[in-house]
């Protein structure tokens, strides 16, 4: 059977037949004029942005040689060694404050201190060191001598005869005071015999009596403790030998001194 429908108005007719839509649904649906004004103004503010980060990175200045660039300290803490040494002194090396020749052959000739060194049969040099305290407690007396080079380069000489291998160290009384003056009579008498010294290069003396690293730490090495404010008096002899010098204050130390350890 055939349906029945109602026919439809004029307006509906007319909308079926051309196919647009009525003109309040095209209203809703467009997009309104400021959404527009608004698209277009973030556009131009992207673009705007892009060029001028494009230009920023093209003024960045990259260096194309290392030499311009910051080096990195090679030796950190090199610039303290000055104050850690003043804070930590090390082991020192002392000059004698007096340097007086004593002689047998005129026992009643009277000497003052100078840098002349005389050692001989006849002849005998106290030495005495007036030192401050510290926190290194071992000491010994040390013949310091430069190798042949650095003795010509600093014009510093000795003569001598005979063996130089076992010149001998003496603790002698103390006198009271500084001394000063000395004859052979008068001179501070021994109490014994701290030791031995080569007077020698040390890697002479190594080669030739055979010594090894750390010789300083054992016999014949004339040794004492010390650490304390004191003054220290030795005797220096040789037997069998004979050795002539000047000892000066200068470097290279060509000198009887006295080395301080930990």
């Amino acid at each position: 059977m055939a349906s029945y429908s109602p026919l439809p108005d004029a307006e509906d007719h007319d909308y079926l037949i051309s196919g647009e839509k009525p003109a309040h649904d095209l209203q809703s649906q467009s997009p309104s004029k400021w959404t527009k004004w608004a698209t277009v103004v973030l556009s131009i503010l992207a673009v705007a942005c892009a060029a001028g980060l494009h230009v920023s990175l093209g003024r960045i200045h990259v260096p194309r040689h290392p030499r311009g660039l910051r080096k990195p300290n090679q030796y950190p803490g090199l610039d303290l060694l000055d104050e850690v040494g003043r804070r930590h002194p090390g082991p020192g090396l002392y000059f004698p404050r007096s340097i007086i020749r004593a002689n047998k052959a005129m026992p009643d000739r009277v000497y003052s201190s100078s840098s002349h060194v005389v050692l001989s049969d006849n002849d005998s040099m106290f030495f005495q060191w007036h030192m401050k305290p510290s926190e290194f407690t071992s000491c010994y007396i040390h013949g310091v001598v430069p190798t042949p080079e650095e003795r010509l380069s600093s014009n510093k000489t000795f003569v001598s005869t005979g063996s130089l291998a076992a010149i001998e160290v003496w603790n002698v009384t103390a006198p009271p005071g500084k001394l000063e003056h000395v004859s052979w009579d008068t001179r501070p008498q021994r109490i014994g015999l701290l030791g031995t010294i080569a007077f020698m290069p040390e890697r002479e003396m190594m080669k030739e009596l055979h010594r090894e690293d750390g010789w300083q730490l054992g016999p014949p090495t004339p040794r004492f403790a010390c650490g304390g404010e004191a003054v220290y008096t030795v005797e220096v002899a040789c037997s069998g030998c004979t050795l002539e010098f000047e000892q000066v204050f200068s470097f290279p130390p060509l000198a009887f001194d006295i080395m301080q350890l930990g």
